[in-house]
């Protein structure tokens, strides 16, 4: 090669010294290019041009996203579903602005997503310190606690988010749940309605309102609920289920056959009622009881509040 042309493939490599790495790494790669074409292989010159106009193409993305907002970046995680990365990214625009709620209330909402509910509780919790009745924080946070096995301080909780969004029909339902889970199915029946006065057909809500009536002592009303929900459009097994409980209980398998005779063989059929008359004639039996009902509620006991704080939030919302 003559003294010219090394002397032209290495200017590049002086004119880097005064910029950052990226540039850096460009000049190199040009300097590469250049000493390839004193080498005179033709078709090699045209595949290399190309492998470095498409690694230079990528490096200016990466630097442009990384130029990013963290909060934008956590967006984007969460669109392309990597749940841990958004998280990530959420912690690190909380750092950057530890008094702005919006990353807080994003990262509560993935937390939850990956299932790790301590975190979610311990982000929700700094949003009502950062804005206090924060409504979506108050919802998330009262669901967390039926987790552990606080219905009350969940009641607390849904209260506060009730204050700017009595429109919200899945608010009414998680009071409701609340409610039950702790005996007081006149106050769970009175917001279930309350849920339904704005949206009459939500099918979580007569769900609720059913069992709620049934567990109360009306198995006249819980029946008429209950009928109303399963000859619905799209109505799920689970509902037919519920229903197919009830008269069971009462003694009339044969209408509780009829309700669910789509959704199983007739022997697995006949075991579930049988299950159905076992649980409901058990007083001790309380837990199975709502469990086949399809009403979850958590009550853990003191020694178990902390793997219950890991656990799912309750299906407080319509199902």
């Amino acid at each position: 090669m003559s003294g010219s042309k090394v002397t032209a493939a290495a200017r590049p490599l002086r004119i880097a010294r005064g910029l950052d790495a990226y540039w850096f790494l460009i000049a190199l790669t040009a300097s590469a290019l250049a000493l390839s074409g004193c080498a005179g292989v033709g078709e090699n010159d045209k595949s290399t041009a190309e492998k470095i106009a498409a690694a230079e193409a990528e490096m200016m993305h990466k630097a442009a996203d990384a130029s990013k907002p963290a909060l934008e970046r956590g967006d984007e995680a969460v669109a392309r579903g990597d749940r841990a990365a958004a998280a990530k990214f959420y912690r690190q625009a909380h750092d950057e602005d530890p008094n702005s709620p919006a990353p807080l209330l994003r990262l509560g909402e993935t937390e939850i997503a990956l299932g790790q509910y301590t975190q979610a509780y311990e982000a929700y919790h700094l949003v009502q310190v950062l804005k206090p009745n924060e409504p979506e924080a108050a919802f998330r946070l009262g669901e967390l606690m039926l987790v552990r096995g606080s219905p009350q301080a969940a009641i607390d909780e849904f209260n506060i988010a009730l204050a700017t969004r009595k429109d919200d029909p899945g608010l009414f339902s998680a009071i409701g749940v609340a409610y039950s889970s702790m005996g007081k199915y006149d106050l769970a029946i009175k917001n279930y309605r309350a849920g339904l006065a704005i949206v009459p057909d939500h099918m979580g809500l007569l769900n609720n309102l059913g069992m709620a009536q049934f567990l109360s002592g009306d198995y006249g009303g819980a029946v008429q609920t209950l009928t109303k929900l399963v000859d619905m459009p799209n109505s799920r097994p689970h509902y037919r289920r519920n229903l197919a409980f009830i008269y069971a209980v009462h003694g009339d398998v044969d209408k509780a056959r009829q309700v669910v005779t789509s959704d199983a063989d007739r022997a697995a059929l006949d075991a579930e009622l049988t299950a159905y008359h076992a649980v409901a004639n058990n007083p001790s039996e309380a837990a199975g009881r709502t469990a086949l009902m399809g009403i979850r509620f958590a009550a853990p006991t003191a020694d178990t509040a902390q793997a219950a704080a890991n656990k799912a939030p309750a299906a407080v919302a319509a199902q």
